[in-house]
């Protein structure tokens, strides 16, 4: 594997560092409508069963088991990731469940090990804040996907209504890193931001949703839509390879 950037190789410590409480954590933040969010997001994939599919940067693979869900016995999952702690999280989480058709694999989202063409879906669930180059990581959720085939993302997202959007500011920018430093006590990750003062940190230089729409497109994708849901809190983007 090539040399981490700078980036990469805080954003793995970070969530090395917080995999443990990483999923009370998402639900208590997202105060509790983070499975609503999911339920929408992967109603939009139209996965049934005996489908093939793909979630990249899977943390702890709570996407990968719902889908799995979908897709019954017939299917098959694979969820991606470079962070060792959620992947240990993830097979965990398989194995007590007793699924024989999940597979976890640490690997690169800008660089994909897998096959052009290979997935009926891919999907991507709050990770692209994270990745050194989101338009490559749009590219490569294209490439391995199967004509037909969806490529979905959920992500956080800044409400267009300004009223919406000063509630939000104020709760992410400033009450989250609060509540994080309960779990992170505000240590800081390579000498740089503490795992939840990063988390909105992320979202500063960050596409609004037009532009990531404008991203899916250029990627290849056909009859893009984005979804706002929480207020515009987060948003669902959804496109079709032809």
């Amino acid at each position: 594997m090539s040399q981490l950037s700078d980036k990469d190789q805080y954003v793995k410590n970070l969530f090395n560092s917080i995999a443990g409480n990483y999923d009370m954590m998402n639900l208590v933040m997202t105060w509790g409508m983070l499975p609503r969010w999911q339920k929408f997001m992967l109603n939009k994939t139209e996965l049934k069963s005996g489908d093939i599919a793909l979630d990249v940067c899977c943390g702890t693979g709570e996407l990968a088991i719902k889908m799995r869900e979908m897709v019954g016995n017939q299917g098959k999952i694979w969820g991606l990731d470079f962070s060792e702690k959620m992947l240990e999280v993830a097979q965990a989480k398989v194995k007590n469940l007793g699924y024989n058709n999940v597979n976890f694999i640490k690997g690169d989202a800008l660089k994909l090990p897998f096959e052009d063409n290979t997935f009926t879906v891919v999907t991507n669930g709050f990770a692209l804040r994270n990745v050194v180059d989101i338009s490559k990581a749009i590219l490569e959720m294209t490439r391995v996907v199967k004509p037909g085939g969806r490529v979905v993302c959920l992500e956080v997202s800044r409400p267009f209504n300004p009223i919406l959007r000063l509630g939000f500011n104020l709760y992410f920018f400033k009450i989250v890193p609060i509540i994080g430093r309960l779990v992170d006590k505000g240590k800081a990750i390579d000498n740089k931001y503490p795992a939840y003062t990063w988390l909105p940190e992320s979202l500063k230089n960050f596409p609004d949703q037009e532009k990531l729409k404008a991203i899916f497109w250029a990627a290849g994708l056909e009859q893009v839509k984005y979804f706002g849901l929480g207020g515009g809190a987060v948003t669902v983007h959804v496109g079709k390879k032809g």
